[in-house]
């Protein structure tokens, strides 16, 4: 094959002309003309480098100018134009693999930067007895008009005694035998979890039950539309938006049904709501709620909140009923997720092994779900917990982000997305963007218990004290039901405020399943201390050096930094003990 030399490569006026040309070919093919987002991205691009730009664009000028982001685009809290730009690069790839090229456009990796990648001629078909020709295609990082050395060509000899033969037999055998291993695999996981993903429950909302009058139509109007809000923003529950007819097949029947009805009394500017969750399959009522709304409560229902977080919740009412019905179900999809979140809740990890396979055949399915995907980020990140320090632990830090990364480009738009990212940041020492990526988050749910407790740890860790507690404490109001970390959380601060008697009753809700764990046995300590109950905080203190492995007097820092991953939260909760008496101030 010929190959192209030194003298062939295109000079700057040349490899204008490819890129312009080649930018034409590829506005004009289907995958782009799909894509009018990347198809501005590199318009952008192929322009930047036509004005003669000596070097790439700058990320707040592409987020700005090709993307459409604001004035006050912050390249540093937010990768949205490194992530385009990935799906730029994969774009491209995607259109080459499908054409015979010469010169393709290519964005290397880790730059913004347009360049033309050239080979001799587009690849030939091959037969067996052909020469094998090694670096047919010069190195992606080639920039345009620059230089690149010719390819070395490297010819197969036939060896003394016939070991090509043998050769060719050895990687015939290796190859059945990986053909025979992948089949077992792809059967076996057949087997275990079956062909489909299990579907998210699906929820009707009934039309609320309401007086004739115009203010109570009204009322019913505004109840049903915060309801709709609130349901259609959780990920583990489909909204159906009216009852199925009696022939609606029955793959396609809502699987719960929420009536709500509405008492509006006159004389009282009062209503009176009731939520009744029924199951369809059987008409069993599994959950109900009653609660009045008054005077200027009405026009939002911020009211009906809670009842929103403890239905649709990713441990809500729906997801225990599920898994109540079926507690041995792993397969991949709904079934994964609810038990995902039952060992978050519960505590342990006596299930992880299978839940992060049954997670990992999910996104076998569907590669591009930021649910998933956001759920083995976070089992990997509580598997680095375990392990830091250690090669495993960076391994499954590095899963963990690359997870988080794959759900925010697949999910932006999507409060796992964005959280997934958040959490990340969080756990890389990047406050700035955790905080604005959780913060953007919440936005997109603003009834999720879930994220709002973790989100406002964030900020605790990050420095922003009074945001973090309003974030546990609004936690707590939507559902209390598993309060978990958030809720130690806020004990502690309401212990560092004096008020003891507050933290201990949050202290004495938190579920026996987060009794065990070391957050709470340290809290509880604290505020026990504070009571004037030594011996009790300082035999838990005792409990929690043990837990740790660590040496009877090994200081506070030392133990603390076996399950606390924040500096910041380190030294807060040790000067806390220090300064309780729970352990002496010479404690080193």
């Amino acid at each position: 094959m010929d190959r192209i030399t030194a003298n062939d490569v295109p000079d700057t006026a040349d490899t204008d002309r490819i890129i312009a040309e080649e930018y034409e070919r590829l506005i004009a093919s289907p995958l782009f003309t799909r894509s009018p987002v990347l198809s501005r991205l590199l318009q952008f691009l192929v322009e930047h480098r036509l004005r003669g730009g000596r070097s790439a664009p700058k990320a707040y000028a592409i987020a700005t100018e090709a993307l459409g982001r604001s004035a006050d685009f912050d390249p540093a809290v937010d990768s949205y134009p490194r992530v385009m730009v990935g799906r730029l690069r994969t774009l491209l790839d995607r259109y080459y693999a499908e054409t015979a090229w010469v010169h393709r456009l290519r964005v290397p990796q880790g730059s913004y930067e347009i360049v033309v990648q050239h080979r001799a001629a587009p690849p030939a078909a091959r037969s067996g007895e052909e020469t094998v020709e090694a670096g047919d295609v010069m190195p992606s990082t080639t920039p345009a008009g620059a230089v690149a050395p010719p390819p070395a060509r490297a010819g197969v000899q036939a060896a003394p005694g016939g070991r090509p033969v043998w050769r060719w037999l050895t990687l015939l055998l290796v190859a059945i035998l990986l053909i025979g291993a992948a089949w077992w695999v792809s059967d076996n996981r057949g087997r275990l979890f079956g062909s489909d993903l299990v579907p998210m429950p699906l929820l009707e909302v009934s039309t609320p039950s309401s007086g004739e009058t115009a203010p109570s139509r009204a009322i019913a109007r505004g109840l049903d539309g915060r309801l709709r809000d609130g349901l259609r923003r959780f990920d583990l529950v489909d909204l159906r938006s009216a009852r199925a007819p009696a022939n609606t097949p029955a793959a396609d029947r809502a699987d719960y049904r929420l009536d709500v009805s509405i008492v509006r009394q006159l004389e009282a500017e009062r209503a009176e709501v009731t939520l009744v969750l029924n199951r369809v399959a059987d008409q069993r009522t599994i959950w109900s709620q009653q609660f009045d709304l008054v005077g200027n409560q009405m026009p939002r229902f911020e009211a009906v909140d809670t009842a929103i977080a403890q239905i649709a919740g990713d441990y809500g009412v729906i997801v225990r009923d599920q898994l109540q019905r079926h507690p041995d179900n792993f397969a991949p999809g709904f079934a994964c997720l609810a038990q995902f979140n039952r060992m978050r809740q519960m505590r342990t990890t006596t299930n992880a092994r299978q839940i992060e396979a049954c997670l990992r055949a999910t996104l076998d399915r569907n590669p591009h779900d930021p649910v998933a995907l956001n759920a083995l980020s976070l089992l990997r990140f509580g598997d680095w917990q375990q392990l830091r320090g250690t090669p495993a632990g960076a391994a499954a830090f590095a899963e963990a982000r690359s997870l988080a990364e794959r759900a925010y480009e697949n999910g932006s738009g999507s409060a796992a997305g964005q959280f997934a990212m958040a959490r990340a940041n969080f756990y890389s020492g990047n406050c700035a963007g955790g905080v604005a990526m959780g913060e953007a988050a919440a936005r997109l749910n603003p009834y999720d218990s879930d994220l709002a407790g973790f989100l406002g740890l964030f900020k605790l860790a990050c420095d922003q004290p009074e945001a973090g507690a309003a974030l546990l404490q609004r936690s707590l109001d939507l559902d209390a039901s598993y309060p978990g970390v958030p809720a130690v959380t806020l004990a502690f601060i309401r212990s560092q405020g004096g008020d003891q008697d507050a933290a201990m009753a949050i202290l004495d809700r938190v579920p026996s399943t987060s009794t065990r764990e070391p957050q709470f046995v340290m809290v509880r300590a604290i505020v026990l201390a504070r009571q004037g109950r030594l011996p009790e905080a300082r035999a838990l203190w005792r409990r929690l050096v043990a837990y740790t492995k660590q040496p009877k007097d090994a200081s506070p820092e030392k133990v603390l930094q076996q399950f606390v991953i924040s500096p910041v939260v380190i030294t807060r909760s040790a000067a806390a003990l220090r300064d309780s008496g729970v352990v002496t101030a010479l404690a080193s």
